[in-house]
């Protein structure tokens, strides 16, 4: 299990420096069922979680209306960075969407990790960056792109989450309807 997590890390940033044995011995295990919640709306986060199994879904209420932000699945770090780093409270649900297990790394393996002597800041940065980015091209992709563009972007970064998430989440995603999805998947497949 801590073994995805060490490919993790060397993927971002295969000249890290840092000493797992330390960062291993802090790691916890925890089980998260579907439809649970990791965090809400005013809690503030207590650690990082990286996700071993498993798919959560952010979302926030707008007019008592559920809109979703994103998904994480394996492999990615899930946190709400303001409110862990600042402690503040979280403006957003971290629902579960499938039976979900993750490694919890409290504030010693968090800083275990930043302050490793080679890179430890920059493993922080790039962290940092790749959530910056994904932001930051959902929220273009919202102003930019129409639903169609945003269903086949999806499809082609991230087809598993089609089959692993139930449609008004993934219609939610997109900003549109439930009944536009189906129509726009049914266009869709109709032209292949």
């Amino acid at each position: 299990m801590h073994s995805q997590f060490h490919d993790f890390i060397f993927k971002l940033l295969p000249d890290h420096g840092v000493d797992f044995s330390e960062v291993d011995r802090q790691l916890k295990k925890r089980e998260v069922r579907k439809g649970e919640y990791l965090f809400r709306e005013g809690d503030v986060w207590q650690f990082v979680g990286f996700i071993v199994k498993g798919c959560f879904r952010v979302f926030f209420l707008k007019n008592e209306k559920e809109i979703t932000f994103d998904f994480f699945c394996e492999n990615r770090c899930i946190v709400d960075y303001e409110s862990y780093f600042r402690k503040h409270s979280t403006k957003f649900y971290f629902q579960a969407v499938e039976i979900s297990e993750l490694l919890i790394l409290n504030e010693s393996c968090i800083q275990g990790l930043f302050e490793a002597p080679q890179n430890g800041q920059r493993l922080q940065k790039i962290l940092l960056e790749n959530l910056f980015f994904r932001f930051r091209d959902k929220l273009l992709s919202l102003y930019t792109e129409e639903p169609e563009e945003r269903y086949l972007n999806l499809l082609q970064s991230e087809p598993e989450l089609l089959q692993r998430v139930p449609q008004y989440y993934l219609a939610s995603y997109l900003g549109i309807e439930p009944e536009s999805l189906s129509r726009l998947k049914r266009r869709i497949a109709s032209r292949l």
